[in-house]
């Protein structure tokens, strides 16, 4: 087996970081547990388990936080994309880990089919997938996003012209599968769960895929981060706050959309009448939240509000049609009809 690498002794801490005997880990978890699942103490948790220095924080955290009657509850799931010829060294490793802690550990390899979302997208909606199939009913997915991942996230969807919606980032709590996605790490940079495992002697997997700069995500985490925090030390905890903001934000326009949608928006429909009375921008948000409850992506603002235009302000004689991704608005009978692929 190839032995991890980012391996440091017990006496050896982060360079230009001073030694402190606060944690930064346990207390963060145990807090924003208790806010986003306040029973998660009674519940099944699995832990995301890749091997890197963030995951293996997150299942010591939760280790000891648990104490010797909770950890029967405590799994972890290790998911091999296959995409890196060590994969096999780091799924025995996790294997080793899980077993050193005496937590069951599930390994589930998976094909990662890039086609045209590319592949680090792919490889998510791979992981979820087999996440989510190993859910037990109500049980609580614990991943180890953090304050740098959340940032990041940010920085892309901005440069791709997000709206609210994407500016919320990452979430702290989700539905997926039978149970719920909870992320209790989003305030805690990685430096300093990287400091917590060298205080503690612990070893993890660098992935060497995470220093390269091809895709956009890395460039950003290697390239641009270190030089922004070098003139703003605070802004990696800034986008936090951010995000939260957008996050209320979003919650108060979906509350406008129900508002704005009583009497004349069904599931699949929309009155066109009761659409002429909205200004434009809450016609625009009605139909996002609409489309949102059906699963199912809005396009972009110009192409919605193009299409928004057509259907409201064609002749009535005519029976106008928008189209996108599978997904038709068509106009009938002065209603707006929702047709899914």
């Amino acid at each position: 087996m190839i032995p991890p690498t980012g391996t440091r002794g017990k006496n050896e801490r982060a360079p230009g970081r001073a030694a402190d005997d606060r944690d930064a880990v346990k207390p963060v978890v145990e807090a924003a547990l208790g806010r986003l699942c306040p029973d998660w103490r009674e519940r099944p948790l699995l832990v995301a388990f890749s091997g890197g220095p963030d995951s293996t924080a997150l299942l010591l955290a939760l280790h000891e936080l648990l104490g010797e009657s909770g950890r029967k509850r405590l799994r972890a799931a290790h998911v091999n994309h296959g995409l890196h010829r060590d994969s096999g060294d780091w799924a025995r490793h996790c294997m080793d880990r899980a077993r050193a802690l005496g937590v069951s550990l599930a390994c589930r390899e998976v094909e990662v089919q890039a086609g045209g979302r590319g592949v680090e997208a792919a490889a998510r909606r791979a992981r979820y997938e087999a996440l989510a199939a190993l859910m037990e009913p109500e049980e609580c997915l614990l991943t180890a996003h953090h304050q740098d991942d959340q940032w990041e996230t940010l920085m892309l969807r901005m440069l791709r012209g997000t709206g609210i919606a994407g500016l919320a980032g990452i979430r702290e709590k989700r539905r997926l599968g039978r149970g719920w996605v909870l992320r209790p790490l989003l305030d805690v940079p990685g430096e300093d769960l990287r400091a917590w495992l060298d205080q503690r002697g612990e070893n993890w997997i660098e992935d060497p895929s995470n220093r390269e700069t091809e895709f956009d995500r890395s460039f950003l985490r290697n390239e641009v981060q270190p030089l922004l925090r070098g003139r703003w030390p605070g802004a990696g905890a800034t986008a936090g706050r951010m995000a939260r903001l957008a996050g209320e934000t979003r919650e108060l326009l979906r509350d406008l959309a129900e508002h704005d949608g009583r009497g004349i928006a069904r599931d699949d429909s929309i009155e066109c009448e009761g659409l002429r009375g909205l200004s434009p921008a809450r016609r625009a948000n009605l139909l996002r939240e609409r489309l949102s409850a059906l699963g199912v992506a809005a396009p972009s603002e110009a192409r919605l509000n193009a299409a928004l235009d057509m259907l409201l302000n064609a002749a009535a004689d005519r029976h106008p049609e928008a189209r996108w991704g599978g997904v038709r608005l068509t106009r009938r009978r002065g209603r707006i009809y929702i047709s899914l692929p």
